[in-house]
């Protein structure tokens, strides 16, 4: 494991830096929650005032930690330090309307597309945010308490599908294994974050497999949600993460395409591409002003689907996969 960089220790343990706001990206998943909460606790355990704020609700298979009961109370005029966590850009950011003024902006994230856009960054392409904050605590000695190891076993376990995906490294490992010595059974709650499903998000689920199409000769899945369905079971709250991993799930698809209608024209859209294919789907997102990942991106768009289909297609006939 590389070092956590001595800027981000200095600016977390300077006795001026009493006051801290944590944020993450809007909809946070379970990397953005898991960070934003062992942040958070570590900062406690220092003796500073923590204040979050935070897109909630949160999924009903992440709405277990207690110190959500602490996100979006009653927001400071200022803070010492606001700290941004699983954020690529700014503009990715859930934050208050008006702004937020402080004193240090630092930003920890593992996206390999982060524009750096803090005055202290802590950015390192990892498996999950998580892997980064785990370090931090490392390194200022802090042990992690129950809900700390939860918090950071639910960060890894959710951005490497169950460490199913490539971005899964020994440091990965490593860390797991540190975990482990803190609780030795973690499967209720892999159960819990790759599992368990509400009523309302089998029947999305159901959905999005129904609209499955393979396009390509069969390489590229596509996979999308209308408006109606998304609304009609509860809203985007109960699409779960692996609904983007329908398509690349099937035989022979090399990338997938998941579109998930919204209001006004908008569609969200996730790209997943497999292993070991050397596609790069952060290219793609970023130039429709996205980001993400090698293997796992998103973007929004407007305008025709079928623009987009060609668009796809384009960009995988531009990659070498044979």
């Amino acid at each position: 494991m590389n070092k956590v960089p001595q800027s981000i220790l200095d600016t977390i343990t300077e006795k001026e830096n009493k006051s801290f706001l944590v944020l993450a990206h809007r909809k946070p998943d379970g990397d953005a929650i898991g960070s934003v909460i062992t942040l958070g606790l570590l900062l406690k355990a220092m003796g500073k005032t923590v204040d979050y704020y935070i897109d909630t609700p949160v999924e009903d298979k992440l709405d277990f930690f207690p110190e959500i009961a602490c996100f979006n109370q009653k927001l400071k005029p200022y803070y010492d330090v606001v700290c941004f966590l699983d954020c690529s850009t700014m503009d990715y950011a859930y934050r208050p309307e008006g702004g937020i003024t402080a004193k240090v902006v630092m930003v920890i994230d593992h996206h390999r597309s982060n524009d750096h856009f803090g005055q202290v960054n802590f950015v390192e392409e990892t498996a999950a945010t998580g892997e980064l904050v785990f370090r931090v605590a490392k390194a200022l000695d802090i042990p992690l308490d129950y809900q700390m190891v939860e918090a950071v076993y639910t960060s890894i376990s959710t951005d490497t599908g169950s460490f199913q995906f490539s971005n899964v490294t020994t440091d990965t490992h490593q860390i797991l294994s540190e975990l482990y010595r803190h609780r030795d059974n973690f499967a209720p709650l892999a159960k819990r974050l790759h599992s368990m499903k509400s009523y309302n998000q089998m029947k999305l689920f159901g959905r999005a497999i129904d609209s499955l199409e393979l396009l390509h000769q069969g390489k590229i899945a596509w996979v999308a949600l209308n408006q109606r369905d998304i609304d009609g079971y509860g809203g985007e709250i109960n699409i779960t993460d692996d609904i983007a991993n329908i398509g690349v799930n099937v035989a022979g698809v090399i990338l997938s395409v998941t579109v998930k209608e919204r209001e006004n024209g908008l569609y969200r859209v996730s790209l997943r591409s497999k292993t070991p294919y050397a596609i790069d789907v952060s290219t793609f997102a970023k130039a429709h002003d996205g980001g993400g990942h090698f293997r796992a991106a998103g973007l929004s768009y407007t305008g025709d689907l079928a623009v987009l289909q060609e668009e796809i297609i384009a960009f995988f006939n531009e990659q070498e996969v044979d």
